[in-house]
Parts: structure tokens; sequence; C-alpha cells
């Protein structure tokens, strides 16, 4: 059996998430739709990075702070006209990545990825073994659309991963939108370029792009995932107002980039994930390090 491609993968349907930082933009006067390097670990707080300027090796001082609470799923009311003005003095409050920072997510290569993704995954040589491994439940669909993700298109993967994954995945999406919260900028959604690879893709991808891992690569065990972090998607349901979101989050990409970037940061000092910034490809590629399916 052969997988259909992504765009006939049904959708998931899109939740919509209230705003409890509504408030806050209208007092702004802005109604907005919403609708892998080594070294020894160490807690860090990535919103309390004052040594930006430092080299990479620097390790940070302070422990990472609580996350904020998450809000339950509710309705979203209509939405009114986007103010791009108050959007990017939204975006002003955020800063991109620091030296430090950057650091932080350099430490996790390939082989320490790898070796998680080897005892926490399941290995699919080819689409009938991955359909089989679906009726089992040890994988599942990432959903082509979500409150927190969208999936670009894959050419050398398909969009199944682990249920540890996928639960990792929403782990970092309500951070991500918690980040983005705290400073008033629109609930933008991660764009996932790439997931499960079987030998003969990872062998595919290796004659067509150089800097594809020569040897086992942590894609192939369902457990990892690449997000882009210089492309982002609008949030869910502001198809109204998506050409000027997309613009303004074009424009402002790095500050994505960084509340992105903190938000891996934070999983990782609490041994949720590996992660590895990536040059060449930009994109985060991350690995599920625990058990969470189901959390």
């Amino acid at each position: 059996m052969h997988l259909a491609p992504v765009s006939h993968f049904p959708e998931r349907p899109t939740t919509r998430v209230a705003m409890p930082y509504m408030r806050r933009w209208a007092a702004a006067g802005l109604v907005a739709v919403l609708t892998a390097c080594g070294g020894g670990d160490h807690e860090y707080d990535p919103d309390n990075d004052a040594e930006a300027t430092r080299s990479a090796s620097s390790a940070p001082a302070q422990p990472p702070q609580p996350s904020p609470a998450q809000t339950p799923v509710q309705p979203e009311p209509a939405a009114a006209a986007v103010r791009p003005d108050s959007v990017r003095a939204a975006f002003a409050r955020g800063r991109p990545l620091g030296a430090s920072e950057i650091g932080w997510l350099r430490r996790d290569v390939n082989r320490t990825q790898v070796a998680t993704a080897q005892a926490l995954g399941v290995r699919a040589y080819a689409d009938a073994q991955i359909q089989q491994l679906v009726r089992q439940g040890r994988l599942v669909a990432l959903g082509d659309s979500t409150e927190y993700w969208v999936l670009r298109k894959m050419d050398h993967s398909v969009p199944y991963v682990t249920p540890d994954a996928r639960a990792l995945l929403v782990q970092v999406g309500r951070r991500f939108h918690a980040r983005l919260d705290s400073l008033g900028i629109p609930r933008y959604r991660m764009k996932v370029t790439s997931a499960l690879r079987t030998g003969s893709t990872q062998a595919e991808l290796r004659k067509i792009n150089s800097y594809a891992s020569q040897t086992a690569s942590a894609h192939e065990f369902g457990t990892t995932m690449d997000v882009s972090h210089e492309r982002f998607a609008v949030p869910a349901g502001a198809a109204t107002q998506s050409d000027t979101l997309e613009e303004l989050g074009k424009e402002h990409a790095k500050v994505l980039q960084g509340e992105l970037g903190r938000t891996l940061i934070e999983l990782r000092t609490r041994e949720l994930l590996h992660v590895m910034i990536e040059d060449r490809q930009p994109v985060y590629h991350f690995t599920v390090r625990q058990r969470l399916a189901g959390g």
C-alpha cells in the first residue's frame, strides 16, 4: 500500500482558542485576529539571557521559570481587523536569539538524537510497514493543520510520528503560544517540514542534499521533526486577515524564531527533547526524549 500525498490526508479539525490577551490588545488600541555540540547540561532561563553577547560556550546561571498556565480551549468570538502598527508594537517587545541561546540550541548533535530515537522509536522500511504501525497505534498522523502547526509539503518524509513525538509537538505549540501571549503577539503557528523517513527515502535525500546524515537519521524512528525557524503560519481561523498577518510574520521572523527557540531550550532543560538549530537548512531539528503520550 502506498501512502497518499500529504495533500490527501484529511485535515484535523482546527480548534479555536480563547484569547486571554484580547483585553491587553484592546487597551493598546488593537483588536486582533487569533482565532546536534557537547557540553554538560545546566539549567537555563531563556527569559533572563543577560549574557546574549557572550560566547556560545558560556553557561547561563539562572534556572528556568515555570511556563505560564495554559488557557482552556474555548469558542472564539468573531474578530475584527488587525491594526498592523499595533502588531508591530507587540513584536517590538520580543527579541531575536542571543549568542548564548544559539549555543544552547547547538548542543544535541546527530549521534545524541539518533541514540534516543532508537530507544524510543519504531523503524519502518516501506509504506506497508508504516500502515501496519499506524493500525497498531505505534505511529500516528500529525494532521495537516491544527491550532499549533501546519504541514509543509514533504517530498522525502511522511507526516507520521510516534504518539510521544506528537504529544511533544503539542507541548511545544502550547508553550510557544503562551510566550506569544505574554508579548501580545498573535498566535502564529509552526511549519513542520519533515517527519518520518524510511531507509529508502533517507537514501534518496542524500543524493540531492549533501548535508543529509550519511549514517542513520533520527527521522527514521518517528521520534523527530523539523520545524521551520524562518517561516511561520498565520494563526488558526485568521483567513480574512491572512495576507496582513503573513507579511507581519515575515517582517518579524527573527522574533518568532527567538520565542520558539526559547520554548525549545526550556523543554530541553526539562529533559523533554533534544534540539539542534540547523544553519544550511532553516529548521529546528528536535527529538522527543521521554514517554509523553497522553501527557
